[in-house]
């Protein structure tokens, strides 16, 4: 008898929490069906979006379909008020598409390669700008090495035109001194012979 009357108070106390559930049950659909009135959705509306949801994200991802949970919420404001509503979506995801695996990986090694080419094309640019300021430093020098010989022939030749010019004017000053001897020879000779012929 004692036990029936725990299996009476169990019994009951299943019964009380049976209640709660299906009392918080009917009010969270009470409270969608307040936020789907709010929003101006309806219930078909809202699977629609579920569906057309589900499609996209399956593209890339496996998920659990039976486990997803979509559904409007009110959004809580800073003052602790319940403000617009809010699309809340749970979707537990088991794995993701290898195909969609392998694009990302591809994508990450074509992203690589291009950043790897981009870095080699920056080195081949900047040895290419060494190399032209290079052979740039070096026309420089050839032309300064060019002006050098110039300047330096021109130097010869100045030297080779005065050194003509001295020995012009050595020959004219030897000339002019020969001359002159001649000269005082030729009056010597022709005083002598006036003085010879004064004599006799």
């Amino acid at each position: 008898m004692f036990e029936g009357i725990i299996n009476f108070f169990k019994n009951l106390g299943k019964k009380d929490g049976q209640a709660v559930k299906s009392k918080d049950a009917a009010k969270e659909r009470l409270h969608l069906v307040l936020m789907q009135d709010r929003a101006n959705v309806s219930a078909d509306f809202l699977d629609l979006m579920k569906q057309e949801i589900i499609e996209v994200i399956k593209k890339y991802i496996d998920v659990d379909e039976n486990a997803i949970d979509v559904r409007l919420t009110n959004k809580t404001n800073g003052d602790g008020l319940a403000g617009a509503p809010a699309l809340y979506a749970n979707i537990p995801i088991v794995s993701i598409k290898e195909e969609v695996k392998n694009k990302m990986a591809r994508q990450t090694n074509q992203k690589d390669d291009k950043q790897e080419v981009q870095k080699e094309e920056k080195e081949v640019a900047v040895e290419k700008k060494e190399d032209m300021e290079k052979k740039e430093e070096t026309v420089k020098e050839e032309l300064k090495i060019e002006d050098d010989k110039t300047e330096e022939a021109k130097l010869k030749d100045e030297t080779k035109s005065e050194e003509k010019s001295q020995k012009i004017d050595d020959k004219e000053a030897i000339t002019e001194k020969e001359t002159e001897q001649n000269t005082k020879t030729t009056e010597e000779l022709e005083e002598n012979e006036k003085e010879k012929n004064n004599s006799k």
